[in-house]
């Protein structure tokens, strides 16, 4: 998926579980343990997929540098091979999936101190409902 479609998608999800008011104050408050776990989950995932991508990254570009040593007709060391092969157009791909999955993480990050945050709207919200009824 996209990155940009990712993020729409997350951000219309968020907006349907964050929708508060005096009228759905209690079904939201009910349901915002689960609605903070599927969020946290989802930045658990994208942070494993972060490492996976680094780790694959880690792996090619040894593979690319060992290769272009093999294959030099002189001798190069594995420092210069490894600045060499991280122009490689595998490398990059890899390196723009990173780019994209920070900014997924950043977003799912500021989404989880969005919904912590909700508990005390919740609260506030009942304060204020409670000074309109006296």
């Amino acid at each position: 998926m996209v990155i940009m479609e990712l993020l729409t998608q997350y951000i219309e999800e968020l907006t349907v579980d964050t929708a508060l008011d005096e009228f759905t104050m209690r079904d939201v408050q009910m349901k915002l343990p689960g609605i903070k776990h599927k969020w946290t989950g989802r930045l658990m995932r994208a942070k494993l997929n972060l490492q996976t991508k680094q780790n694959d990254r880690y792996k090619l570009v040894n593979k690319l540098a060992n290769m272009l040593i093999e294959e030099s007709p002189i001798k190069i060391s594995f420092p210069i091979a490894r600045q060499k092969v991280e122009i490689h157009e595998s490398v990059t791909i890899i390196d723009n999936a990173v780019q994209d999955l920070k900014l997924v993480i950043e977003f799912l990050e500021k989404t989880e101190r969005t919904l912590n945050s909700m508990t005390f709207d919740i609260k506030n919200l009942t304060e204020i409902m409670k000074l309109e009824l006296q």
